[in-house]
């Protein structure tokens, strides 16, 4: 597969380094130690050929670490501003943490622990390592750990839910994949000789180990005893957005929602009424598609790695978010059956912060059903608002900015790969920004035309659609299957993607109303801006405000709109070549 890569010359491996601050590494070795996972989605190899210990001691041991480090920050805030936002967000991030776990035992009710363990090896398999030789021994000594990982997690698992509980069986069935993966993977390093012959038996055996282990995990999942969705409650979930600094409560989401699904069904007869005249909204929708549907998963991927190569160079000649690096790039390639389930056509895995080139891995899903059908999800014009909202200017141009301009504190250090509510810290900065992305590359008019301005807008409705029905289901307006059928009816999904989609909120409440309520805050945020800058607002100003802060929830930046404008000086950015303010 041939990689988006800039045609500027590449800059200096050692200039591609995260913020960072010496005190931090102590509570990070310590968190490492404990959690080798997080340690290998950030990109560290120290403890590479390990995953951690999912007992309630061992969980207990992670909360006393990072309360050790918040405790170390607080100590540290009379320095600077930044530092003092480090603490704040770590402290408020693991509030966070704790109410899932603490309050809300929404651990007890999620029978999928694959998935963490998936993406470990995901990460283990693409991402950074010292040497090929490296990366298959460690992954062998990891994949024999994976039958004992997975017992440590049962534990917690006490009244699954049957919603969820088909989510993880759905995700175990994509493990064997991601094993036959990673064999074949060892076996080409060895016919190139980068490996021993010797090591890829060495993998095969481990694989069959692990595979034993998920056998094992399935005959686990068949013995329990589901229980009905249970609805978290308006209290709850308007704690958890309290937590998040979202400042709404539950009936203010559904009241945006409403409002702005409403402004999205007008736009949209708009375009009906000028480019599909005579045709139901359905009509027109499949007319847009069928007209730039590609024949294949291979087609499609090609397509959007010349999307992903196309949006990166166009952001130059349209006053858009700029790159702060010129070696970074996106990887678009095969997304794993283990992921399918998340419902996305497309994911992204993001960029590890200590490896030595931001490269993020676009993952395209191949859609379930007949071809004809199914391939119309991954249209152009969708495949133009994926990359948008995942590439350029969107995801990948985030994480990228935050990796090289903010410190680990600040990003919270991955909680999400402890607790799924945890997840959902900064997703408002996160998801908004990727949803603000698309109408941004829209206005400024990047391959313009009736059917992708067409599909932004029924994307731009899913999400806002999305927004309605995480907190109907978390306050008892819909069960699960309702939810689904709304989003079939309204948004004109498909059923087993409504299915994966309503699964995903339940497992991570509040994560489907974050990108509509992250995008409305970004206008908010914009406005507020102009009004306080005044002649000192620029578009590159506020960009940089928004993206060299990190992924936090954009409470947080209406109290740097004060900041003046040279504030990007106190973050590395401002000494690389090419980065704003330089």
């Amino acid at each position: 597969m041939d990689h988006a890569t800039p045609t500027a010359p590449p800059r200096r491996p050692e200039a591609i380094v995260p913020r960072a601050d010496e005190r931090d590494v102590p509570h990070l070795a310590r968190l490492f130690a404990l959690r080798p996972e997080i340690e290998t989605v950030l990109g560290g190899t120290t403890h590479a050929g390990e995953l951690g210990d999912g007992s309630a001691e061992a969980r207990a041991q992670l909360v006393e670490t990072l309360v050790s480090w918040r405790k170390d920050l607080e100590g540290q805030m009379a320095e600077s501003r930044e530092r003092t936002l480090d603490a704040r967000v770590l402290a408020a991030s693991l509030e966070l943490f704790r109410f899932g776990e603490e309050e809300l035992g929404l651990k007890g009710v999620d029978p999928d622990v694959a998935t963490p363990l998936c993406e470990t090896l995901l990460y283990h398999l693409r991402g950074h390592c010292e040497s090929e030789a490296g990366r298959f021994e460690s992954m062998a000594a990891r994949l024999r750990a994976v039958p004992r990982w997975l017992e440590s997690q049962r534990a917690g698992v006490t009244v699954p839910s049957a919603e969820l509980l088909a989510r993880a069986r759905d995700v175990l069935d994509g493990l064997p994949d991601l094993l036959r993966a990673i064999v074949d993977a060892a076996r080409v390093a060895a016919a190139s000789g980068a490996v021993a012959t010797a090591l890829h038996h060495e993998v095969a055996a481990a694989a069959e180990v692990a595979s034993a282990g998920a056998d094992a995990q399935r005959r686990w999942l068949g013995e329990l005893d589901a229980t009905p969705h249970v609805p978290l409650g308006h209290k709850a979930l308007d704690q958890i957005m309290h937590l998040r600094g979202l400042d709404l409560t539950a009936v203010e989401v559904l009241d945006i929602a409403r409002s702005i699904a409403e402004e999205l069904r007008v736009e949209q007869a708009r375009v009906i009424r000028r480019g599909y005249r005579g045709r139901t909204v359905d009509e027109a929708v499949v007319a847009a598609r069928s007209a730039n549907k590609p024949h294949s998963l291979g087609e499609a991927m090609a397509w959007l790695t010349d999307l992903t190569l196309a949006s990166r160079q166009f952001l130059a000649g349209a006053g858009l978010p700029q790159p702060v690096t010129t070696d970074d790039r996106v990887c678009v390639d095969v997304m794993p059956a283990l992921l399918a389930p998340s419902g996305w056509p497309a994911l992204l895995m993001p960029a590890q912060p200590c490896a030595p080139r931001q490269e993020s891995l676009l993952l395209l899903r191949e859609p379930l059903g007949p071809q004809t059908e199914a391939m119309l999800e991954i249209s152009v014009p969708d495949l133009e608002g994926v990359c948008a909202s995942l590439a350029y200017p969107g995801r990948h141009l985030q994480v990228v900015w935050a990796n090289i301009a903010t410190s680990f504190a600040r990003r919270g250090v991955p909680l999400g790969t402890c607790s799924t509510i945890a997840s959902t810290w900064g997703l408002d900065m996160v998801n908004g920004w990727a949803l603000t992305s698309e109408e941004l590359m829209r206005e400024a008019q990047f391959r313009s035309s009736a059917s992708s301005r067409l599909i932004m807008i029924r994307r731009a409705l899913l999400q806002t659609l999305l927004a309605a029905v995480d907190v109907c289901l978390a306050i008892g307006r819909f069960q699960p299957e309702q939810a689904a059928a709304f989003l079939v009816r309204r948004a004109g999904v498909r059923l087993p993607q409504a299915r994966a989609l309503v699964r995903g909120m339940l497992r991570s409440p509040s994560s489907g109303l974050s990108a509509l309520v992250g995008k409305v805050r970004i206008e908010q945020l914009r406005r507020e801006a102009r009004r306080r800058w005044r002649d000192g607002y620029s578009e590159k100003r506020f960009n940089t405000l928004m993206l060299a802060n990190g992924p936090i929830p954009l409470a947080y930046l209406f109290e740097r709109l004060n900041d003046p404008p040279a504030f990007v000086t106190d973050v590395p950015t401002a000494n690389f070549v090419g980065a704003p303010g330089a």
